[in-house]
């Protein structure tokens, strides 16, 4: 599947791309961080596909900084209204991710990591990816930042053993040029689902294609 990131400043531009981006999507995040007066509801009230909701930190890439507090008031009521997942950083810590699970029902709880610097050590992904599954995750998500193709790799077998170890779907790919193709290969190996940028919208992430480019690409392998 292709979730297409929408993140746009304005809410009118916002509803918009997500009306586009729902002819090419399976699914849909919303970066209400990316967005100059963030809102919930329009959206939901709005679409035809799954909606992801993300208030994303400033520390793994998000656009605006906003109080923690802030952040999961905007998920929890995304989860109220009924989107399909919310996404949180699993380094906001213990006590943050059991107050937004708490209030989930049919939402689907996302707990992801970013590292835009590089890559860090295949144990210390391997243990994150443990964590998010100890606290209660449905899926995760590891983003890493790859120099060279090799590095990539690294990531991407992730899912493989996330699958096989510990029967946890997990979504990993790497951001940056190098990179790029691990976008493409990640659903191939098993994830959940790929990201990818509306075509001629803004995008969330370095190396994010345009997800038309991405769906010719993945309607010959899948």
């Amino acid at each position: 599947m292709i979730c297409v990131s929408v993140a746009e400043r304005e809410l009118a531009d916002a509803l918009s791309a997500l009306k586009a981006a729902e002819k090419i999507a399976d699914l849909c995040e919303i970066r209400l961080d990316a967005l100059e007066s963030p809102a919930v509801l329009p959206f939901l009230e709005k679409a035809q596909k799954g909606l992801i909701f993300t208030f994303r930190a400033v520390e793994e890439g998000g656009f605006t900084k906003a109080p923690l507090k802030t952040r999961l008031s905007f998920l929890k009521e995304a989860a109220r209204a009924g989107a399909f997942a919310v996404d949180l950083e699993l380094a906001a810590g213990k006590e943050a991710v059991e107050e937004l699970r708490a209030g989930l029902e049919g939402t689907k709880l996302l707990l992801s990591f970013h590292d835009f610097a590089g890559l860090p050590a295949a144990s210390f992904l391997k243990e994150t990816v443990r964590q998010m599954k100890a606290l209660g995750a449905d899926l995760g998500k590891v983003v890493t930042t790859a120099k060279t193709p090799q590095e990539a790799l690294t990531v991407l077998n992730l899912i493989v053993w996330a699958q096989e170890e510990l029967d946890f779907p997990l979504i990993a790919f790497a951001m940056g040029k190098a990179g790029v193709y691990s976008r493409l290969v990640a659903p191939l190996l098993g994830a959940p689902w790929t990201y990818a940028a509306l075509p001629g919208g803004r995008k969330a992430a370095p190396g994010q294609l345009p997800a038309d480019v991405m769906r010719q690409i993945l309607n010959h392998f899948l």
